[in-house]
């Protein structure tokens, strides 16, 4: 069952014409990649899933609710949350209050001013049973901005979890990271994420091909092919478009 439809979905900024007439349908807890080369659209994309871009034409679907246009708030209700290729959290809290915030609307608490947040036992309790399964709970009461890049990343991955989504939407989640790095991102993504839907986008290719169930090709805007990772590994059109070497070697 499709947890999330694009149907034709075009995004244009003036004249120019970044994502032409798209249609996918991700299943309900799978892990997806979309690839392509640098320009082909891929952040744009995810812009117009989570709301920070309108789309031209098309339709979006989450969970059957038409979410195209919609502002991200109204989105990330309705249970989609979404990682940018910059980290973005709130520095000036520390990484306890970040992740207890996102814990607010998915656990009703929705605009009150009477609550005092410091005696709310069981919210405190989720917030770092959040923590101890990234990794952070040590550093629950560290100022969110002093974190090591890589903690940062987990904490965002945090912050969606606690946010109650069911689908996460990762942009280059390993970028910038060492080896050693990257492969417990990976391994805490895997853990973090199973059961829930993943769309991701990724440039490490070896990472790619060992976590998506599925994988989509998008150059210059369109989708030119959506297929298990050894049927895309061994696309020619693929290859010649932009795995290259990449996919006769890897």
């Amino acid at each position: 069952m499709s947890i999330l439809s694009l149907n034709n979905v075009s995004k244009s900024f003036g004249e120019t014409k970044i994502i032409k007439a798209v249609s996918l349908d991700i299943e309900q807890g799978e892990k997806h990649a979309i690839i392509g080369p640098n320009g082909a659209g891929k952040s744009t994309l995810f812009h117009l899933i989570s709301g920070r871009h309108n789309v031209t034409d098309g339709t979006i679907k989450f969970k059957d609710n038409e979410i195209q246009n919609k502002p991200p708030y109204e989105i990330a209700r309705l249970g989609l949350a979404r990682s940018f290729q910059v980290t973005n959290i709130f520095h000036r809290m520390n990484v306890f209050e970040n992740v207890r915030c996102a814990l607010l609307w998915s656990s009703n608490y929705r605009y009150s001013f009477w609550h005092l947040l410091g005696r709310q036992g069981e919210l405190n309790d989720q917030a770092m049973h959040v923590l101890d399964q990234i990794g952070l709970k040590d550093k629950a009461l560290y100022p969110s901005g002093e974190l090591a890049y890589a903690q940062q990343r987990a904490l965002e991955l945090g912050i969606a979890i606690a946010s109650g989504a069911e689908l996460i939407m990762l942009d280059e989640p390993v970028a910038g990271m060492s080896h050693s790095e990257a492969e417990n991102a990976v391994e805490l993504i895997n853990r973090i994420t199973e059961g829930k839907t993943l769309i991701m986008v990724e440039h490490d290719m070896n990472i790619v091909f060992d976590m998506a169930d599925r994988i989509s090709v998008l150059v210059y805007g369109e989708i030119i092919a959506t297929d298990k990772p050894e049927n895309v590994r061994g696309n020619a059109r693929v290859q010649e478009a932009y795995l290259g070497e990449v996919a006769t070697s890897a």
